[in-house]
């Protein structure tokens, strides 16, 4: 906490951005951190290889987000949050840092796997979002939390605690929670925008997604799978997968949710795999045999293969786990 704040005093211009495909904790984090360090006269850039998810867009000042870097030139310091590298905020910002532009890369985060590809790393497992570390420097460095900020931490908070229904969530983060209400979120508004304003099109998606839905292994593992051929038969979007793992996660019994969604590979199919627990199961070591990582509770990676040689390998480690 000490060596962030000393670079952020010694900076004049920021870059702040967050992985790819950005949920609520990201462009949250993002935009809270940014528009507190505006207050203590910096000059900051938000950036996102992905833009806003339309689901998102209700967040103060999310329009201010870039989804380019050219002509952004130099900065002094660069901020990637809720991310476990550097490598998970895109191509376009790791070849950005190469070629010299940024003086100094730090990472905030609160997944329990975290690569070292950074100058400084504000890491803490125990938090239940990225924004609760966010909320936690803007204090210590005496920011004044306005109601924009507050809107945006508060999201971060909801988002990746599920409305404070997970196991992440602690006396901080309630306590947290309550003083950024008391700044000027709105519960029931952030709510509605988070839960109760699906586009349609995410409807149609899960249409074809619900027939997909397998369970094994006793009924303790359960998954789904979402093809390209249904984005383009729903007139989906790839953020409108959001979510949907929540349906196997839902089911009594179930130990392990595990939602496949099929990208664009170079050549052969390459598979996004997200793995919800709800019991003793640690899914972050299984997406970290795949090279991916996350949290104990929710983790993540890619593989490429067929659907099928990949739910073989994947099942084969979840089996391991179970056991």
């Amino acid at each position: 906490m000490k060596a962030v704040i000393e670079a952020i005093h010694k900076s004049k211009r920021i870059l702040i951005t967050s992985h790819e495909n950005p949920d609520g904790d990201a462009l949250g984090s993002t935009l809270g951190l940014g528009l507190g360090l505006e207050k203590l006269g910096k000059e900051v850039l938000f950036y996102n290889r992905d833009g806003v998810p339309e689901l998102l867009t209700f967040l103060p000042r999310s329009e201010r987000v870039a989804k380019s870097l050219e002509g952004a030139g130099r900065f002094d310091l660069a901020f990637a949050v809720d991310c476990t590298g550097t490598n998970r905020a895109g191509r376009e910002f790791e070849e950005f840092v190469e070629a010299g532009n940024i003086d100094m890369v730090v990472i905030i985060d609160h997944h329990q796997t975290n690569s070292s590809s950074a100058d400084i790393q504000l890491l803490d497992p125990g938090s239940s979002s990225t924004g609760e570390i966010v909320y936690l420097l803007l204090k210590t460095m005496s920011v004044e939390i306005d109601e924009d900020i507050a809107k945006n931490l508060y999201t971060t908070i909801v988002s990746d605690t599920g409305s404070f229904r997970y196991s992440n969530t602690s006396p901080v983060t309630f306590r947290d929670a309550s003083e950024l209400v008391e700044h000027g979120a709105d519960p029931a508004e952030i709510s509605e925008a988070l839960f109760e304003s699906e586009p349609l099109r995410k409807l149609r998606l899960m249409a074809f997604v619900l027939p997909t839905l397998s369970v094994s292994e006793g009924n303790r593992v359960a998954s789904i799978v979402v093809d390209r051929s249904m984005f383009e038969k729903a007139g989906a979007r790839r953020e409108d997968t959001e979510g949907l793992i929540n349906i196997p996660r839902s089911i009594k019994g179930v130990e392990v949710a595990v939602a496949f969604r099929e990208e664009e590979g170079n050549g052969s199919p390459l598979w996004k795999i997200s793995f919800r627990s709800k019991g003793d199961v640690d899914v972050a070591r299984i997406a970290e045999r795949f090279g991916g990582g996350g949290h104990k509770k929710a983790a993540g990676c890619s593989v490429a293969g067929s659907l099928g040689e990949v739910k073989l390998r994947v099942f084969e480690y979840i089996s391991e786990e179970l056991a």
